[in-house]
C-alpha cells in the first residue's frame, strides 16, 4: 500500500517536487515574528557585516550564485537551494556540508545573523526576501542535522509530498488561522497536521516528525517551547 502511495506522490509532484516546505507569510506576520525574536541577552554575539558577507559569498560559490547575492535576495537563495536539494541524494549531502561550513564560518554569530529581528533592523529590508532567507537556513538546519537520516532514506517521498493536497490543506488552514493573537497555537496545530499527513504518506513515525520539525524550526525563536513529538513516544 505504501509503495502505491509513493508512486502516486511521484506522479503528482515529479515536475515541481521540493524538500524545503513552501509557504508564505504576510508582512504583518513576519513583523510579529521579528518582534518575538528580539534577542533578550545583550551578551549575544553581534552579526558583523564583514564576516557575514564573507561567509555568504563562500556559501554562494557552491551554488554558482554571484558574490553579490545576500540575505536581501532570500527568495532567490531559497529557490536555488531547493533546486539543488531535489537533484539527488548526493547533491543533498553536498548542500548539507555547505550549510555546515557556513555555520562554522559564522561561529557564535550564526544565530544572531539568522534572526529576523536582526535583519529587519538593517536599512531598507524587504520582508518576504528576509523571511525566505531565514527559513532557508532554519530549514536546512532541521533537515541536515536532526532530520538527515530520514531525508536521505526517504528522499523521494519527503520531496514530493509537499506538492500534494494533504500538505496544502495543512498550510491553507495555517494561513486562514494564523493571527497576532493566535500565532503560536496556529504553528503548533499546523505541526500536528503535518505530522499526521507526512506519516500517512511516507510512513510513521519518523516521516511525521520530520514534517512537523521542518515547519516548527522556522518559528523556533518566536514560539518558545513548541515541540514535535514522535508518535508512540
Amino acid at each position: 500500500m505504501r509503495s502505491v502511495a509513493l508512486c502516486l506522490l511521484v506522479l503528482v509532484g515529479a515536475s515541481q517536487s521540493y524538500l524545503l516546505q513552501d509557504y508564505t507569510l504576510s508582512d504583518d506576520e513576519i513583523q510579529l515574528m521579528a518582534f518575538r525574536e528580539q534577542p533578550q541577552n545583550a551578551a549575544i554575539s553581534a552579526c558583523q557585516d564583514i564576516q557575514f558577507n564573507y561567509c555568504q559569498t563562500t556559501f554562494n560559490t557552491f551554488f554558482g550564485m554571484d558574490e553579490s547575492i545576500s540575505w536581501r535576495n532570500g527568495t532567490y537563495i531559497f529557490n536555488t537551494v531547493q533546486k539543488y536539494l531535489m537533484m539527488n541524494v548526493t547533491e543533498l549531502v553536498k548542500v548539507c556540508n555547505t550549510r555546515t561550513q557556513f555555520y562554522q564560518c559564522l561561529g557564535s554569530s550564526y544565530y544572531t545573523c539568522m534572526n529576523l529581528y536582526t535583519l529587519l533592523n538593517k536599512p531598507q529590508p524587504d520582508f518576504s526576501n528576509t523571511f525566505d532567507y531565514v527559513r532557508t537556513f532554519r530549514g536546512l538546519e532541521g533537515m541536515c542535522v536532526g532530520g538527515f537520516s530520514e531525508v536521505v532514506y526517504q528522499w523521494d517521498c519527503l520531496g514530493t509530498f509537499p506538492t500534494t493536497m494533504a500538505y496544502q490543506n495543512c498550510i491553507n488552514n495555517f494561513n486562514q488561522t494564523v493571527a497576532a493573537n493566535n500565532f503560536c497555537p496556529a504553528v503548533q496545530q499546523t505541526g500536528v497536521c503535518l505530522n499526521d499527513a507526512y506519516n500517512a504518506a511516507c510512513g510513521a513515525p519518523a516521516a511525521g516528525y520530520f514534517g512537523c520539525e521542518l515547519f516548527r524550526i522556522t518559528f523556533d525563536n518566536s514560539c518558545w517551547g513548541l515541540r514535535c513529538m514522535v508518535d508512540g513516544a
